[in-house]
């Protein structure tokens, strides 16, 4: 299995236009950071979670040219706004993509993308052309979500708090995936138990009411005890070196760009 850190950084991205470089120093290139996303990859596989609004540079920089599925993690603009590059892919592949997320964040995506969602009645016929992305929705339930199948891929979601919201993560295999998180419960903890690299996302150093901070990560860590913890979303507070020098042995920042293999 093959993973792909497509975007790490916080919903501005960094630099941010309101603030810059931050604590990031510029000089160093992987303080860049476009919009959080991953892509997964086994055999013939290739999943997508989330379509933030750095899709189409993501896209073109991994080489990404079809995929198998799009898992969301939730609704938020900087998950989703991307969306309508995904036609891009419909038109490579001359298929519908499915997607899978929580109902609430599906019915979201619907009201405000709702073209992406009405289909082509025969997409062979002369001068038909693929001028919309073409989705097909999965919902998965919660508060208990079962787990699914992308490809050949199994997928575990779980239930994660996001501040007053939920998002979900999701193991693959011995990789698991969890961004825009504040609290995991037993269950989550449960799924995660035993995974080798963890991707998790890590806004800042200070305490935050939406996203975890690296002294929670550091917790959770301390319980799950995965071999690799990679962080994901980082505001502008994050120094990538600052932050790797600092962090115990097997934790380390991502990067735009970052492979992991599995």
């Amino acid at each position: 299995m093959k993973i792909t850190v497509l975007g790490c950084g916080a919903a501005p991205g960094v630099p941010s236009i309101a603030h810059g470089w931050g604590k990031c120093d510029p000089a160093e290139p992987r303080n860049r950071r476009l919009r959080t996303s991953v892509l997964v990859e086994a055999g013939e596989t290739a999943i997508l979670v989330d379509t933030g609004p750095d899709l189409r540079e993501q896209l073109l920089a991994a080489g990404v040219r079809r995929l198998d599925g799009i898992l969301y993690t939730h609704g938020h603009a900087d998950h989703t706004h991307g969306i309508d590059d995904v036609r891009e892919i419909n038109r490579t592949m001359k298929a519908p993509i499915p997607i899978w997320g929580m109902a609430a964040t599906l019915n979201g995506l619907m009201h405000r993308f709702d073209y992406a969602f009405q289909g082509y009645d025969d997409i062979t016929a002369p001068g038909t052309a693929i001028y919309h992305p073409w989705l097909v929705p999965h919902v998965i339930p919660v508060p208990h979500p079962l787990p699914l199948t992308v490809g050949t891929v199994l997928v575990t979601p779980f239930l994660q708090e996001h501040g007053w919201e939920k998002s979900l993560g999701f193991r693959f295999g011995d990789f698991a995936y969890s961004t825009d998180v504040t609290a995991l419960d037993d269950v989550a903890f449960g799924i995660l138990e035993g995974v080798k690299v963890w991707i998790v996302g890590c806004l800042t150093e200070q305490r935050h009411t939406t996203h975890a901070d690296v002294s929670k990560v550091l917790q959770w860590v301390e319980r799950v005890q995965p071999e690799r913890t990679i962080f994901t979303h980082m505001g502008a507070g994050l120094d990538y070196r600052t932050l790797k020098t600092a962090l115990p042995s097997g934790i380390e920042p991502g990067y735009d760009g970052m492979s992991v293999e599995i």
